[in-house]
């Protein structure tokens, strides 16, 4: 191999690692002080949605097989498959629901408030069902919006025994209350460690509830510790 050649090898393969290097360096987190900061109201905010699980089998076919059968198809099959695709409608809504007496939002914004509360970055940190106004408003440095996009139950195992876990996708935005200026916001995407066994949560409900108030609870504590990070790197 020539000088010459043997030369530009080097500039190409340098110029390689200084990009890879360059494209590869993470962009730190944001810090936040919370310096002036002593009383702040936590509040769920936002729309959400419930996921459910669908299965992984194809009921179609099956009732093909079925009807395949049947005499007067002209007549008998669209029947069918209508009572068909009501009757698993209904099912799927029911099996699919989001359990009644659960809040998303509330059970993140308590857990959040809560986590804040025993590690002591303010002096008064409360809960609230909505954003206050007028005096209450006044009384606060800053306002927490938790906002849950999306929450509900995963299918983390296809085969025989599918298995689930619940999960939730959660946003914080901590704002100051008499400007109005983002101080923090921060995302998370929260599952269960646990997998359940998709027969046994149809069988009984209570344990799709348990697990989702469960990874709320955890998507909440998370969130504070990502806002208690963030406030130690700008101290």
């Amino acid at each position: 191999m020539s000088t010459v050649v043997r030369f530009v090898a080097i500039v190409i393969l340098a110029t390689f690692v200084v990009g890879c290097a360059s494209a590869a360096a993470p962009t730190p987190p944001r810090t936040v002080a919370l310096e002036g900061l002593h009383r702040v109201a936590v509040v769920p905010s936002g729309e959400t949605r419930f996921a459910g699980v669908t299965s992984s089998k194809d009921p179609e076919r099956e009732l093909d097989e079925v009807l395949k059968w049947l005499p007067y198809k002209d007549v008998l099959v669209p029947i069918a498959r209508a009572v068909y695709h009501g009757v698993s409608w209904l099912m799927n809504q029911r099996e699919n629901a989001a359990p009644r007496d659960v809040s998303p939002g509330a059970v993140v914004a308590e857990a959040f408030a809560r986590n804040l509360r025993a590690s002591g970055p303010f002096d008064e940190i409360v809960t609230l069902e909505k954003e206050p106004v007028g005096s209450a408003r006044r009384s606060l440095d800053a306002i927490v919006r938790v906002t849950v996009p999306t929450w509900g139950l995963v299918s983390v195992r296809e085969g025989e025994v599918p298995q689930v876990a619940g999960f939730a996708d959660v946003h914080a935005q901590l704002v100051a209350r008499e400007s109005g200026v983002i101080l923090w916001e921060h995302e998370e995407d929260v599952t269960h460690p646990d997998r359940l066994a998709l027969t046994a949560l149809k069988q009984d409900r209570s344990l799709s509830r348990e697990e989702l108030v469960e990874v709320l609870e955890r998507a909440g504590r998370r969130l504070a510790t990502e806002l208690l990070y963030a406030r130690g790197r700008g101290q």
